[in-house]
């Protein structure tokens, strides 16, 4: 692969695994080994190299921590910039976009500032798609920011993936053992908790309908288990409706969207129903945008913070640390309950 002969230089004060990282790193350079290429394998670089094995991974080491190559577990060290000076790349991968996800994305953006760069993808809940756009991306970023929403198991999709080169958002798979850095939601005790801190306006209410088009819409399983559990807990009626029929809405109960065009169907039958939200029917929506701060005076939300998930998704990424945490809830409430 290497077109030129290593030669230890021994009059240099330099070490001789950062004379071979060099060496490298100036033919890929010049690119006699190409952005996307796997380098030799560590045994192969020991007999071309004339170096011991603890140099060639030395070397590799170095290089990975000047964000030249990248570890594939499995495959091997890639090739993914030509010198540490070039703007470092990010692949994210969205599940849909939509107003609140905008504004997960304006603040990575602006977090992660000018030295990266961020091509964007989305996967709409599907899992063969998924898997085909992280397998094409892999090798070819920095940094792989993923949105794992899905009912099954994308695990071996995430393995692909060096594990210290992924960020997993909004979400976290139960079963992906491997040490990355997540920021993601708790859907269970964020539904639970938060549902719980506005149990008396709930019970001014017969039930509270969560409804949702489950054609276009992902319903964590977390956030299911949860309302069920304040339902059980409290008492109080909590129904989950995938596929709900917006006609069979009715006075004395409460509803909550779980997206935007749930949130405007609603309304729409609220309204050619006659109903006075608030003092007749109870509204509330899932997930904050700015449209539902002044939309009919106001619509309550039980919400995670978006902005501040970009925030510390972009923090984790420039110090490079992979910590996992889980991003507040909150209760925006706007007197439609």
């Amino acid at each position: 692969m290497e077109r030129k002969t290593f030669k230890v230089n021994d009059d240099a004060s330099s070490t001789i695994y950062s004379q071979l990282a060099e060496f490298i790193a100036d033919a890929i350079h010049a690119e006699e080994i190409r952005i996307g290429s796997r380098l030799l394998s560590v045994n192969e670089a020991c007999r071309t190299y004339n170096v011991s094995r603890d140099t060639v991974l030395a070397a590799y080491k170095l290089l990975q921590e000047r964000n030249i190559i990248t570890s594939i577990p499995g495959k091997g060290f890639f090739v993914i910039r030509k010198n540490s000076a070039e703007n470092l790349r990010i692949f994210t991968l969205f599940d849909a976009m939509n107003q609140y996800k905008e504004t997960l994305y304006r603040s990575l953006l602006e977090n992660l500032g000018e030295k990266y760069e961020m091509s964007t993808a989305f996967h709409y809940y599907n899992a063969e798609l998924f898997d085909t756009l992280v397998s094409n991306a892999k090798g070819k970023y920095d940094y792989y920011i993923l949105m794992p929403h899905f009912k099954e198991d994308v695990t071996h999709t995430i393995d692909k993936l060096p594990a210290d080169r992924v960020l997993l958002l909004d979400a976290f798979p139960p079963n992906y053992t491997n040490n990355c850095a997540a920021v993601y939601q708790n859907f269970y005790s964020d539904s639970y908790e938060g549902l719980k801190s506005i149990l008396e306006k709930l019970r001014h209410y017969e039930a509270l309908h969560i409804v949702y088009n489950d054609k276009f819409q992902y319903m964590p399983a977390g956030y299911v288990e949860g309302a069920y559990r304040f339902s059980g807990e409290f008492q109080f009626p909590v129904y989950v409706e995938p596929g709900f029929n917006m006609d069979n809405i009715r006075p004395g109960h409460c509803y909550m969207a779980v997206s935007e065009r749930d949130l405007a169907a609603i309304i729409k039958s609220i309204t050619a129903k006659g109903l006075k939200i608030k003092e007749e029917i109870g509204l509330m929506s899932l997930d904050d945008t700015p449209l539902k701060e002044v939309l009919i005076g106001g619509i309550t939300t039980l919400t995670t913070d978006f902005e501040l998930m970009g925030r510390t998704a972009a923090e984790l990424i420039k110090n490079g640390e992979r910590r996992r945490i889980a991003n507040p809830w909150r209760l925006l409430d706007r007197g439609s309950l």
